[in-house]
């Protein structure tokens, strides 16, 4: 039997927020949701490190604010650049920037983000479920088979999910359309006009809604026979599509955006791992099978669905494939299948028999969520979910943070052109410039022309050709990742007697080393040798978001920009 409910207006107000009519459990199904809500934080727990994209993504704003104009040419690097620089994550910046350093709540400001737009994500994908008639018991009994592809998008903090929160947004608002609701085409032009200043994975929104033209109009003409009643039908969205027109230009970069948009979309990225494909991913052996699970029960729930409750199963289909050639897509697939298969599946004998086994076991179900709960819960507070880190250390990342090193050249006011990684580039320009200049940082091909990344790529991998791509960008330090093959090739270089592979290679010397980092400078720089190895190294999280960073610094700084760190001329592709 149901047990009796001992608070009826709190069972009231979850029903009524759950949607769960009078009908259903509300006690079983809150802990089924606690479950899954725990054993999704306790997934994403590990993942708080901070990207680096979030770097360059404030400096870029802070520098907007400091000069009072948004730039629109590249000036953190010193190499060849392209021109105009879209950075079309200028919009993340912006939020993340008013959310920690200029609201002066810092870490929390970040953390409490982060918590608000995972909330508002899986609320919208829940109240989606519900709308296309998913039971609440199925959504939370298989919404676990998504996670490991669905992670990857909830790093500390990427642009990317802010685009999964649109995302959602609008697959609701299209869910409104299907009920007859039209006006819902307005608040989707304003959230597709803030969605391309935040992120470009707006074109996976216009994606989604050229699709649901498609089925609209295809299914109206098929129910009325008649393509006159077919465009009476769906005017609203075709006036949409129109729309779209006037709103690609409503960026700092007008029409420039749009060339840019289609050279990044087609260009590739093999140097990038999530840009590979899905068996490349972290832990390919829980990815990949559960992938396949998740494909199945698309698969599985075709047979049973009439052709008016299919919409959306050809994009869903097109993210499925997505995802297997590029693990990066693994959140957008994640995303929809958990808006639209539960429904589904809540329709097939599969389903039902989720619901049946559920309700009859009602108390050791109850209990098994409370467990699972209490474990996620606290397996992602010893995992401190709530606290953003900027690792100095490889021990629990790839990409750790030269937090230490760039100190050390703070302290001896180091000003000109730093040969910088990939993953440590940004965090350069944020904590350094205009002091600094770097050589290459996360925008890629939003700022760098194609031959910088590769000509970096072989040189910190350490191939045969290194000295001269060390003498190809003039700098007045390296920065080396430990980790990087070049690494040990630089050994050669503790003998300052010679020079490294040959008479034309400058001679470089180790100014600076810890457990993460070494800096080299050439042997008539400044520089004191400091040797931090063996030494604590400090998490520099929370002086990277200090009010200290606030575009008061950078307009402090702005009488230096002339003379430090030169510019390289401009190059277009």
């Amino acid at each position: 039997m149901q047990p009796a409910n001992r608070s009826p207006t709190v069972n009231r107000l979850l029903s009524a927020n759950l949607r769960l009519g009078r009908a259903r459990d509300v006690r079983l199904t809150g802990w089924l949701l606690l479950a899954l809500a725990g054993g999704f934080l306790a997934y994403v727990a590990r993942v708080n490190e901070i990207t680096h994209d979030v770097f360059h993504e404030m400096a870029l704003y802070r520098e907007a604010l400091a000069t009072e104009h948004f730039p629109k040419q590249d000036m953190f690097a010193f190499t060849p650049t392209v021109n105009p620089s879209v950075h079309h994550e200028w919009g993340t910046g912006a939020i993340l920037y008013l959310a920690t350093v200029e609201s002066g709540l810092g870490l929390v400001g970040l953390a409490c983000l982060r918590l608000l737009l995972i909330a508002a994500l899986w609320l919208f994908l829940y109240r989606i479920a519900r709308m296309r008639g998913a039971h609440p018991y199925v959504f939370a009994c298989v919404a676990v088979a998504t996670f490991p592809v669905f992670w990857v998008g909830f790093a500390m903090i990427r642009a990317q999910l802010f685009t999964l929160v649109f995302l959602a947004a609008q697959m609701w608002m299209q869910e409104l359309d299907w009920r007859g609701r039209r006006t819902w085409v307005i608040a989707w032009w304003f959230l597709l006009v803030a969605w391309l200043n935040i992120h470009a994975g707006f074109v996976v929104g216009l994606g989604l809604y050229g699709f649901h033209c498609l089925e609209r109009f295809g299914l109206a003409w098929f129910e009325s026979k008649s393509l006159t009643k077919a465009v009476e039908r769906t005017w609203h969205l075709i006036l949409g599509g129109l729309s779209v027109v006037l709103a690609l230009p409503l960026n700092p970069y007008g029409w420039e955006y749009i060339p840019y948009l289609i050279h990044a979309i087609a260009m590739p990225r093999p140097l990038i791992q999530e840009w590979h494909a899905l068996w490349h991913t972290f832990a390919p052996e829980i990815t990949v099978p559960t992938f396949v699970l998740s494909v199945f029960m698309f698969a599985y729930c075709q047979r049973y669905t009439r052709l008016g409750r299919m919409r959306g199963a050809a994009f869903l289909a097109l993210a499925a494939y997505e995802t297997l050639k590029h693990i990066r897509h693994g959140s957008l697939y994640g995303t929809i299948w958990l808006a639209y298969v539960p429904a589904w599946l809540s329709h097939t004998p599969l389903g039902k028999s989720i619901v049946g086994i559920v309700e009859s076991r009602r108390e050791m179900t109850v209990r098994a969520c409370q467990v699972v709960a209490i474990i996620s819960l606290a397996f992602a507070c010893a995992n401190q979910f709530w606290r953003p880190t900027l690792p100095p250390t490889p021990e629990h990342s790839v990409a750790s943070y030269p937090t230490s090193a760039v100190e050390y050249l703070k302290q001896h006011a180091f000003a000109g052109n730093l040969l910088t990684p990939f993953n440590q580039g940004a965090y350069v320009s944020w904590e350094m410039f205009p002091a600094v200049r770097v050589s290459l940082d996360g925008r890629y091909e939003v700022a760098y022309q194609d031959q910088v990344m590769d000509d970096h790529y072989r040189l910190y991998s350490g191939q045969k050709d290194w000295p001269e791509l060390l003498e190809k960008y003039p700098c007045d330090a390296v920065l080396v990742d430990q980790q990087a093959d070049l690494r040990v090739q630089l050994e050669v270089l503790r003998d300052t007697s010679c020079t490294a592979a040959g008479a034309t290679t400058p001679r470089w010397h180790f100014v600076y080393e810890d457990d993460s980092f070494v800096i080299l400078a050439p042997l008539n720089s400044p520089l004191p040798y400091v040797d931090r190895r063996g030494q604590p190294l400090a998490d520099g999280a929370w002086d990277a978001f200090s009010s200290e960073q606030s575009y008061r610094a950078a307009r402090f700084h702005s009488r230096d920009r002339a003379i430090l760190a030169p510019a390289v001329t401009q190059q277009t592709y």
